[in-house]
């Protein structure tokens, strides 16, 4: 991966050495430096940006019009509001814009899903350092994930593409019950569902294929609300993939990759789901060693198989009745709380190390020996369809020690569906540590149990 920096060849071979020596080179290295973010993201990415400023980072953001960065001068140098709908012509829009602004950038980054494929080749047209768009564009379209996978001998579950109603049967024949429907290029496991019958695959796909055409004429997008998830998820087409359903546990892999070596790698474990949705999380996963290494193995081989050489990613995996298996590749920092999850239990900056590797700066983090805390999440998913009666239910948590974060997602007087009726929808988040994995859960299963929900049953 070049550099923009000038950085010569001595002091590229010391920052290839772990040590707080090079971690404060790294750092003086970054400051100053002047970072194109294209998409901001949703608000709880904030954080992330202002954690790029804390470190000296100045910023701008290409973006959608009305995107909340817009309203945040103390973070960014400029926003650069460009309209994300319009694929076709989002490329010529989006450097035209970046040009108008007279700014000479040293590196292109992104913390959002749907940035990567643009962040990628901007970059390559800046000429600065970025993912190959090729290997970019492969991760974000599911099916190509697959193929790719498939073709580098690695494990992969039965899929096929659907392109039209006409392929379903064929689909279903192939790949078995039960099985996933997903768009190829979703996100958040948006329009992602579980079929265990034929009825039921027809049933969601043309749910989901209503909807993609409900978005195909949106306009003013940007890449911080709801609308704008389902719009970009289908701004290519209805294109779906229905593939095998695995079995066993879900963890997800944050890494960060540097000149082609996997430098950090760490595990975040999924608690169980009912539907398609995550409702939880718990790290270090309370999980044997030996099969957290091979899903770590398994996240490298399939980085290196797409093309990826540098950058941080949030890799998907799964550990079967078969072995590891990869669910999906998304080359970004985790979203929700893992960045902090990985700097209070591991002491690595995620945000920190990736914004290194995007200005050319070899990066070697030196995670702590053992974890520094045990952390479990729950999103609290609602067990009851209703509506929401307040928004303060959370608030008593506040200023306990356990408790990390604890606040709501929902607003009074908002409907939301619940386990007993569909997919449950999230009504907050709640972050908790202790002095051992089993602490940890202890600890949340009290807070879970005398909590009360403000639903008011439909």
């Amino acid at each position: 991966m070049p550099s923009p920096l000038p950085l010569d060849q001595k002091l590229i071979d010391a920052l290839r050495h772990a040590g707080p020596e090079a971690d404060e080179q790294r750092r003086a290295l970054l400051r100053e430096r002047r970072v194109l973010f294209v998409m901001g993201s949703y608000a709880g990415k904030r954080k992330l940006h202002e954690r790029a400023r804390e470190l000296g980072v100045r910023m701008s953001v290409l973006d959608g019009p009305g995107h909340w960065a817009a309203s945040a001068p103390e973070l960014f140098e400029q926003f650069i509001e460009v309209d994300l709908a319009g694929r076709e012509t989002l490329l010529q829009r989006a450097l035209a814009a970046i040009h108008a602004t007279g700014l000479r950038f040293d590196a292109v980054a992104t913390f959002e899903e749907f940035g990567g494929p643009l962040a990628a080749i901007i970059a390559d047209h800046l000429h600065l350092p970025g993912h190959p768009p090729y290997a970019v564009g492969a991760a974000r379209h599911k099916a190509f994930t697959r193929e790719t996978c498939r073709d580098a001998g690695i494990p992969t579950p039965r899929f096929a593409r659907l392109f039209s109603a006409d392929d379903l049967e064929t689909a279903a024949a192939e790949v078995g019950f039960p099985a996933v429907l997903k768009p190829v290029s979703g996100v958040a496991s948006l329009a992602v569902y579980r079929v265990t019958s034929m009825a039921e695959l027809r049933q969601r796909y043309d749910q989901n294929t209503l909807q993609a055409q409900q978005d195909s004429g949106a306009s003013g997008v940007t890449s911080d609300n709801d609308p704008a998830l389902t719009a970009l998820t289908w701004g290519g087409g209805a294109e779906m993939l229905l593939e095998e359903f695995l079995d066993g546990e879900e963890f997800d892999v944050d890494c960060l990759l540097c000149e082609g070596e996997l430098v950090y790698a760490n595990l975040v474990r999924d608690l169980p789901q009912l539907y398609m949705v995550e409702v939880g999380s718990q790290i270090p996963p309370n999980f044997p060693e030996q099969r957290q290494a091979e899903l770590v193995e398994l996240a490298r081989q399939v980085l290196a198989a797409l093309g990826f050489r540098a950058g941080a990613f949030h890799v998907e995996v799964k550990y079967t009745s078969a072995g590891p298996r990869l669910i999906e590749v998304n080359a970004r920092i985790g979203g929700g709380p893992v960045w902090d999850l990985h700097r209070r239990v591991w002491s690595v900056d995620l945000a920190e190390q990736y914004l290194m590797v995007q200005l050319g700066i070899p990066i070697r983090p030196a995670p702590a020996a053992q974890p520094l805390a045990y952390v479990i999440t729950s999103d609290l998913p609602a067990p009851i369809t209703g509506t929401i009666t307040r928004d303060d239910f959370l608030a008593h948590l506040a200023g306990r020690p356990e408790v990390i974060a604890a606040y709501p997602k929902v607003r009074p007087g908002q409907r939301v569906i619940g386990s007993d009726s569909g997919v449950p929808e999230w009504l907050g988040e709640i972050i908790v540590q202790g002095e051992s994995v089993a602490h940890a859960e202890q600890l949340m299963a009290a807070i879970l149990a005398a909590l009360e929900l403000p639903i008011l049953p439909d």
